[in-house]
């Protein structure tokens, strides 16, 4: 029995869970006797605090209005302009003998304070550079004012000074004050010190207010609480206290650093209920400490009642606990026993007989639900298939169609039947938008999507099947009995509201074509030959289009009455002369109107167009042949420009490819023939150089011989000439002419019967002041220099 009674519990049995069930609402009375002794106990706890919280927030207010006042004249005090320059002490560096006048003004202003501000006992102005003591209408020596004003055992003279010289201090204090009777008395000091002055104490304002202007509210607290009221500072550092005696060690004041709120504390075996509240207007904490005694004087009726009313629901309840657990716990059992004869699933070491009955369940109904999924899928498998071996004819002659279509649970209401083939076109933002799947899975999505908008619009008002048939979809039309007459225009205005609904919604783009309308099962392969030959016009008509078979079929009767093309030799001559010269525009022009021409004002069926292709093609091929070498011809050299070509799915995707085509070759012209020109140029300029430097060799001599004749020997302007010359030679004219001119008159000189002005007349210069000129300037020594060189 043990044993038993071990293997529920470890199994977590329901037992266990109604057992706890039953222990739960047996314990609501008991919570609800501990909620009301509890909430009385609360209510009057709560009554205690809102009392003692009004009286703080009374204390609050009062202090506070005092610290306003406090803090006004430390503001009056910090930026009265005299006491900056006592403190900062600038001035007086400068001009020493206003120290004094400054000084006797500054406490005459503190003595209009002092009438100012009743509400403070006293205050000071601490000078650290001069030692000195400002007072209202008087100034002391810093020793002398200490022994007038706080000179007492708790607090030295050091002690002092160290809090007046404290660097960026601003807070209150506990300080003795000796008052006019000279009589010590605790006093509450604000201190506020100024910033030092390269690493030196400038000053303080120390404001004083004596703690019996407080006590007074204190002591309202103290008679109807019977505890103690703490005044402290940030810095826990009790201010002022109801009571004489100091706080134990072991206050918590780090739990009070949070501002406002409640804590208990314990003292000698004595609980207090600590409550505390920040000031509105300083950093000061108002905090009372009341004896928790008071509270539980008054409930002490409520707790033996509570205890009194929870015994007897702990004894009522167990007794009826065990009746209604073990009553209930017996169905519970057999039906566990049941389905562990039955079903497969094993029961868990840590699940309850509940859990593994929904276990159990779960795994029945999944089961069923894969199986019909499966089926499901199957279905639709098989019916794809039978779809797709009625387009192409492929049907099992032993099994009837009527059968077949029963099977697949398809309707064919009559025997009139069409087909659509749908092809899928640019749908890249499609496949961007899903996220998380690979591609196979993201085309697998988008005919599944296309497959229930198709069947969906097309069932409307008939039958409409889709089967994947050769990388397109195909859907099988069996028109309705009550629908004789329409019923194209309904199966158009269907496709052509799948086709929108897809574009905008999921961005997926499809051409369509229709075949006829055809009669019999027998005839369904032959209208899917139609939707395919529909198709193929995609190259003519454009992609995203709807191609229904009588309308293709009505072009070819168009087309067929002049099977030709127009092209004539003329208009290629002009392509091919275009081109030639690099004349984009034109050729293009001239392109777009054969085009034009062709398919717009001409019917021309999907083959001749692709034939027309090819030969536009030709034309270019023969075009750049003619301007250069076989290899260089970029259409040779990338046949894949041309394979794009011969793969285009459209008119528009051809005649895009075929403008790309032709820019290249046009640029390849125009380079071509700025290189021919470039090279006629240049062996003209050879040419020209050449006979004006023959010109030169052979009439240097002349002493006419300039630039001007040689424009004119040329026809051609002096200054073009001598740029061109200069441009191929690197000098001009002149200076060539004047160079050969020297060259000649450097040979002659080595004559020695020869002068000077013979050898200038010599070589073409008609004056030998410009002989001798221009023989310094380009051989840098005199003619006559040069040739007594020649004679040494």
């Amino acid at each position: 029995m043990e044993k038993k009674k071990r293997k529920w519990l470890n199994k977590r049995s329901v037992l266990l869970t109604w057992l706890l069930s039953y222990m739960a609402v047996l314990l609501l009375p008991v919570f609800m006797s501990i909620i009301v002794y509890v909430q009385s106990s609360r209510m009057l706890s709560d009554e205690i605090h809102l009392a003692n919280d009004s009286l703080l927030k009374q204390l609050r207010e009062q202090m506070d209005k005092q610290l306003q006042t406090v803090d006004r004249l430390n503001f009056e005090l910090t930026w009265n302009t005299r006491v900056r320059e006592l403190i900062d002490n600038y001035k007086y560096r400068t001009f020493p003998q206003d120290y004094m006048y400054d000084l006797h003004n500054v406490t005459k202003d503190l003595g209009l304070y002092k009438t100012a501000y009743s509400m403070v006992d006293q205050f000071y102005v601490y000078l650290a550079a001069q030692e000195t003591v400002i007072l209202p209408s008087l100034h002391r020596e810093a020793k002398f004012a200490y022994g007038e004003l706080h000179q007492s055992p708790s607090m030295s003279y050091e002690d002092w000074q160290a809090i007046v010289r404290r660097q960026k201090f601003s807070g209150f204090i506990p300080m003795d004050r000796l008052n006019d009777n000279g009589s010590l008395v605790k006093a509450l000091a604000y201190v506020r010190t100024y910033d030092y002055e390269n690493g030196s104490p400038t000053g303080a304002n120390v404001i004083l207010i004596d703690q019996s202007r407080i006590l007074g509210a204190v002591n309202n607290i103290e008679v109807f609480s019977k505890g103690h009221v703490l005044i402290m500072n940030e810095d826990n550092q009790v201010l002022v206290s109801s009571s004489g005696g100091e706080l134990p060690a072991h206050f918590p004041y780090e739990e009070l650093s949070g501002g406002s709120g409640l804590i208990l504390w314990e003292n000698n075996g004595v609980r207090f209920e600590v409550f505390s509240i920040q000031s509105t207007v300083s950093k000061l904490k108002y905090v009372s400490m009341i004896p928790s005694e008071l509270y539980w004087e008054k409930a002490e009726l409520v707790r033996e009642l509570t205890y009194m009313s929870i015994l007897f629901s702990l004894l009522g309840g167990g007794l009826l606990t065990y009746i209604f657990v073990r009553r209930n716990y017996n169905p519970v059992r057999r039906l566990v026993q049941a389905f562990n004869s039955k079903s497969r699933v094993a029961q868990a070491e840590n699940a309850n007989e509940f859990s593994y009955i929904e276990h159990a369940l779960d795994s029945t109904l999944l089961e069923l639900d894969n199986m019909a999924l499966q089926m499901k899928r199957q279905h639709y498998t098989l019916r794809a298939n039978f779809v797709m071996r009625l387009l192409k004819g492929k049907l099992d002659n032993e099994i009837p169609v009527n059968e077949s279509v029963t099977t697949f649970h398809m309707k064919f209401d009559s025997d009139d039947f069409a087909v659509v083939v749908v092809y899928t076109e640019d749908n890249e933002l499609f496949l961007e938008r899903v996220q998380g799947k690979d591609t196979a899975e993201k085309l697998r999505l988008m005919h599944f999507i296309i497959t229930n908008v198709l069947e969906e619009l097309v069932n409307k008002r008939h039958h409409g099947y889709v089967a994947d048939v050769d990388d397109a979809l195909a859907c099988l039309v069996c028109f309705s009995e009550d629908s004789t007459e329409g019923r194209m225009g309904d199966l158009l205005h269907a496709v052509r509201e799948a086709q929108e609904f897809l574009m905008n919604q999921y961005a997926i783009h499809l051409t369509v074509s229709l075949s006829s309308i055809r009669h019999g099962v027998g005839s369904i392969p032959e209208a899917y030959m139609e939707a395919l030959y529909a198709m193929e016009y995609k190259l003519v008509m454009g992609k995203r289009e709807i191609l229904p078979f009588e309308e293709i079929q009505k072009y070819n009767t168009q087309a067929e009455a002049d099977p030709g093309y127009y092209y004539p030799m003329q208009v290629e001559q002009q392509l091919i002369n275009f081109v030639k010269v690099g004349d984009f525009d034109a050729a293009s022009h001239t392109l777009e109107g054969v085009l034009e021409h062709n398919f717009k004002r001409h019917s021309i069926s999907a083959a001749v167009a692709r034939v027309l292709m090819l030969d536009l093609v030709s034309t270019l091929i023969k075009s750049i042949g003619e301007i250069g070498a076989v290899q260089e011809n970029i259409l040779i050299q990338n046949p894949r420009m041309i394979e794009a070509l011969t793969s285009a799915e459209t008119l528009q995707d051809m005649q895009a490819q075929m403008n790309v085509i032709l820019r290249q070759a046009c640029e390849y012209a125009a380079d071509k023939r700025s290189q021919n020109v470039q090279l006629s140029r240049q062996k003209a300029l050879d040419s020209l150089i050449g006979e004006v430097s023959a010109f030169i060799e052979e009439r240097y001599t002349d002493p006419g011989m300039n630039v001007s004749l040689l424009g004119q020997h040329f026809d051609m302007k002096p200054t073009y000439l001598s740029k061109l010359f200069k441009d191929y030679t690197g000098e001009g004219l002149l200076d060539a002419l004047n160079k050969r001119r020297i060259v000649r008159a450097k040979e002659l000189m080595a004559d020695k019967g020869l002068t000077v002005g013979e050898v200038a007349e010599a070589v073409g210069f008609n004056d030998v002041g410009t002989f001798i000129r221009t023989f310094k300037r380009q051989e840098g020594i005199t003619p006559g220099r040069y040739k007594e060189t020649t004679d040494e």
